[in-house]
């Protein structure tokens, strides 16, 4: 039986002109290009590109210089990356709960946390868009200015959203043309999207073993580092990728909305399974339903019917990590302990094929009628 995989990329191939470029040697030019090209989607002035979604969130915080004992308010329901790559700062998220229907993070849980945390220390808001879900950015935006901290946004697997980034822009945007836990992609690059000129300085600064060179004179091939810096560069295949699948987002992005409307009509109205609330822009970059009870037995029966499926995500409360490190009660954001207990996403990738909509659609009916599980 054929399945129906939760996600396939949007190109399996590489244009062949970039292709060429990219093993001739290119790869400073394909960098150059890239982040120009991605400059003009995003509509913002200055585009950093880094080797993985991950290390951009990395070179993000290198560019507003976080320190050790530093915090970052962030969703307890988010990517592990964030909190992490906050954590190899020696600096620590601080965790707030989320919407009950949008999984971001509740904005009065946002306004009680900075009203809380009046130390120096806080350096900002670390804002993840579930699924691609915008919702109130823009009271966020003028939140986080208020309280004279920073506002970040991780926008992963839903590049070009927030869809405008003008005068409300966040002070930094991470993004990435595919979904961070996405394993089937043969290549993929982080992006970091900015106003700031100094932040997008120190992030190329790090980026690149923190070298400066030319600053000998006579001598242009010599270099001095001036910081601590990494290896965060993308590999030339990750930027002719990246350039390849980049006139197809738009479309892919259409596709993927159209995918959602069509689970949205045939979903809705079942006994124990809800579509998605959307309550502000949304990418879809998974299509997150609710199964009243029993959500793992739910899963295996759509595996069983050969449907792959994932979960978005595990709140990082219940990981052992940050339950040992910070003390933390399970109880203690209710919301999202609820919502793990009832969420999954199905398969809702921009390429998805009406067979295999139809084949989703056909399973999750099935199960949900024979209340087998």
């Amino acid at each position: 039986m054929p399945r129906v995989p939760f996600f396939r990329p949007i190109s399996k191939i590489v244009a062949p002109e970039l292709l060429e470029r990219a093993v001739g040697g290119d790869r400073l030019n394909l960098l150059l290009e890239f982040e120009e090209r991605a400059a003009e989607f995003l509509n913002v002035p200055y585009v950093v590109a880094a080797s993985s979604p991950a290390t951009a969130i990395h070179l993000a915080l290198c560019a507003i210089d976080m320190k050790r004992g530093d915090k970052m308010i962030t969703s307890v329901n988010a990517h592990p990356a964030i909190s992490q790559t906050i954590r190899h700062f020696d600096a620590e998220p601080c965790f707030v709960d989320i919407d009950a229907d949008t999984f971001v993070m509740q904005r009065e849980a946002i306004e009680q946390k900075l009203a809380q945390n009046r130390s120096k220390k806080l350096r900002g808001v670390f804002y993840s868009l579930a699924a691609g879900q915008s919702v109130e950015l823009e009271k966020l935006y003028a939140l986080a200015k208020k309280s004279e901290v920073l506002s970040v946004v991780e926008a992963f697997g839903a590049f070009g959203a927030p869809k405008e980034l003008g005068d409300g822009a966040p002070d930094i945007l991470v993004s990435s043309l595919l979904p961070i836990d996405t394993f089937e992609a043969a290549a993929n690059a982080g992006v970091i999207a900015t106003h700031n000129q100094r932040f997008a300085e120190r992030a190329r600064l790090f980026r690149s073993y923190a070298f400066n060179y030319g600053k000998i004179v006579g001598a242009p091939y010599a270099y001095d580092a001036s910081d601590a810096g990494y290896d965060y560069q993308p590999s030339a295949l990750d930027l002719a990728y990246a350039l390849t699948v980049m006139p197809f987002y738009s479309r892919a992005r259409a596709k993927r909305a159209r995918t959602a409307a069509i689970y949205d009509e045939t979903l809705s109205g079942l006994a124990h399974v809800k579509p998605p609330v959307k309550k502000g822009d949304h990418e879809y970059s998974a299509y997150i339903i609710k199964v009243d009870k029993n959500r793992d037995d739910f899963a295996r029966a759509l595996s069983s019917k050969g449907v792959d499926t994932r979960i978005h995500f595990v709140p990082l409360h219940l990981m052992s990590y940050y339950r040992a490190k910070y003390a933390i009660k399970i109880t203690e954001f209710p919301r999202a302990l609820s919502n793990y207990q009832h969420i999954l996403s199905i398969p809702a990738f921009s390429d998805i094929t009406e067979e295999e909509i139809g084949t989703v659609i056909a399973a999750v009916k099935e199960i949900d009628q024979n209340r087998a599980w």
